[in-house]
């Protein structure tokens, strides 16, 4: 495994340092170093947050060009991309599909969407979209289950704006990359395959809260508020990740009770 990252990663048997945005000569030389790679997961992201328009189309458009520039030549027998369930706008039918209109006005899931749009384009690799939630786990540090294991843990108040009815889609890490290890060992058999990843199910902030309150062991009281929450109701169809991969989420509970315990770690 060669990890290709700004951090290095002691877990990979190979570690380079590097700016996929900005660096294209020397991402075009590690090929040429290394040779073709077998598989290439490409989770190169500006994550959500405040950052600039130009920010967004470098941490999410140029380093797909760049990467998919790099191997054109000798093509990897799969390119895997984690992109999100953000690409989806509000919508009063839920939940989401892979069919449903894909046209975000946010910064974020525009850019992720034509990173998309990019690899449909690419001819010599099978390519595999992953459009993500939401994820938590080890490693991960400003989702919004984070954000309320940060008050949890210290006994805070969970306030839950629009009385905590919100549907959210969220997982544990370490679903996403099971599925990962699965279309690697059996590729979906699509040229270009595009499958949502969740837990199949209209989960409320509120059963989010109650859920981590109990798996935590957490004195806190969940307040629910009038207040209006800023997110709108998303859930994602899973039933093609589960035909194509046998992907089966792990039960809600079980999520978090793996999480209080990397907590704990």
């Amino acid at each position: 495994v060669l990890s290709l990252s700004r951090r290095l990663d002691s877990t990979a048997n190979e570690s380079v340092s590097i700016d996929l945005a900005t660096e294209k000569p020397r991402l075009n030389s590690l090929t040429d170093q290394y040779g073709s790679p077998d598989v290439v997961v490409h989770a190169a992201s500006r994550q959500p947050g405040h950052y600039t328009f130009h920010e967004f189309v470098k941490g999410n458009v140029l380093t797909t060009v760049n990467l998919l520039d790099a191997v054109k030549s000798a093509p990897p027998a799969q390119i895997i991309f984690t992109s999100t369930l953000s690409v989806y706008p509000q919508s009063a039918t839920l939940p989401f599909t892979e069919a449903h209109p894909a046209s975000s006005a946010l910064p974020y899931g525009a850019t992720k969407r034509w990173a998309e749009q990019l690899l449909e384009t690419f001819t010599g690799s099978r390519v595999t979209v992953l459009r993500l939630p939401s994820l938590y786990g080890a490693g991960q540090g400003d989702s919004f289950i984070d954000g309320l294991a940060k008050v949890a843990s210290a006994n805070g108040v969970l306030e839950l704006f629009s009385k905590g009815k919100v549907v959210r889609d969220a997982l544990h890490v370490g679903d996403v990359t099971r599925a990962i290890e699965t279309c690697i060992d059996k590729p979906p058999g699509q040229d270009f395959c595009l499958m949502n990843l969740g837990n199949g199910r209209a989960i409320s902030t509120a059963e989010y809260a109650e859920a981590l309150v109990e798996a935590l062991g957490s004195k806190s009281r969940i307040v629910l508020s009038d207040r209006p929450a800023m997110q709108f109701d998303s859930y994602a169809d899973i039933k093609r990740a589960r035909e194509l991969i046998g992907f089966q989420p792990t039960e809600l509970r079980e999520s978090l009770r793996r999480y209080r315990d990397e907590l704990q770690a």
